[in-house]
């Protein structure tokens, strides 16, 4: 993210920006300003690792339960091996 900004930016852009910054902060209050900024951009960084890692737990549970329901329907099969019942046809009232 950090580098799309900076590439997209040149430097006479981040020199308006500081100039902009310093006039509107003022410069007694820049560095407290700074560390309160960069500390929310901590917050939301944990934020968005935190989402990302339970996005990915979520897909992992989710092929977990993929895998077994295929596993489950496999050793059904060959346990019956009558392919008729493998899936239940509507038409012969065989629904679940």
């Amino acid at each position: 993210m950090l580098a799309f900004i900076f590439d997209s930016v040149g430097f006479g852009e981040w020199f308006i920006l500081l100039a902009v910054v310093l006039v509107v902060v003022g410069p007694k209050k820049l560095p407290s300003t700074a560390r309160t900024l960069g500390s929310y951009y901590a917050k939301f960084r944990r934020a968005a690792e935190n989402f990302r890692r339970q996005l990915l737990d979520m897909e992992t549970e989710m092929d977990r339960a993929a895998e077994s329901v295929e596993k489950g329907a496999a050793q059904a099969f060959q346990i019956d091996g009558d392919e008729s019942k493998a899936i239940p046809d509507a038409s012969r009232g065989d629904v679940v």
